[in-house]
């Protein structure tokens, strides 16, 4: 989102970020979490290298050789002080029970903080992207149920203020 809005690309009418990780700095950070049987710490450490940029494959030792990151280039895709203006509304996920819980919540306080509209659902005692397991979870069925009352809202909104109509009409 950071990316689009610095870039001047159109921003979406809402976004549904399913246990996101607030920064690719956090986990330097980290020195307790929770018990999540689906990420470990490794699993994230490792997945974050892959997202900041993988250069190569040293073709002898198959070890990964990755691009130096400058603090610009990581601002880009990276949440850089806390810096939300401009973010259109959102639906954020989140297990209790998943190694970032407390960070995800922090930064859903500072994105309300700064004026954007965002809804925190958090599945009690559930894992990271609990929320994707609809097929076998009935929690994750119900949340899927009211993101789509959300998304159908968020296309009200967003054709009303399009046309510049009120679209919900009473009949005398």
């Amino acid at each position: 989102l950071q990316w689009i809005i610095s870039n001047n690309k159109p921003v979406p009418q809402g976004v549904i970020l399913h246990s996101p990780w607030p920064n690719l700095e956090y986990f330097d950070r980290i020195t307790t979490f929770s018990t999540d049987n689906y990420l470990s710490l490794a699993l994230a450490t490792n997945l974050r290298q892959l997202t900041i940029v993988l250069e190569s494959i040293d073709e002898f030792s198959l070890e990964p050789i990755y691009f130096d990151v400058t603090d610009e280039e990581l601002s880009k895709i990276s949440p850089k002080d806390n810096s939300y203006k401009g973010f259109p509304p959102l639906y954020i996920t989140v297990g209790t029970d998943e190694i970032s819980f407390d960070a995800i919540h922090d930064m859903s306080e500072k994105m309300k903080l700064s004026g954007v509209e965002v809804i925190l659902d958090e599945g009690e005692g559930l894992m990271h992207t609990y929320a994707l397991f609809h097929m076998w979870s009935p929690q994750s069925r119900w949340v899927q149920e009211k993101i789509r009352q959300w998304i159908q809202e968020q296309l009200l909104i967003g054709m009303q203020s399009k046309f510049n109509v009120n679209m919900l009409a009473t009949n005398p």
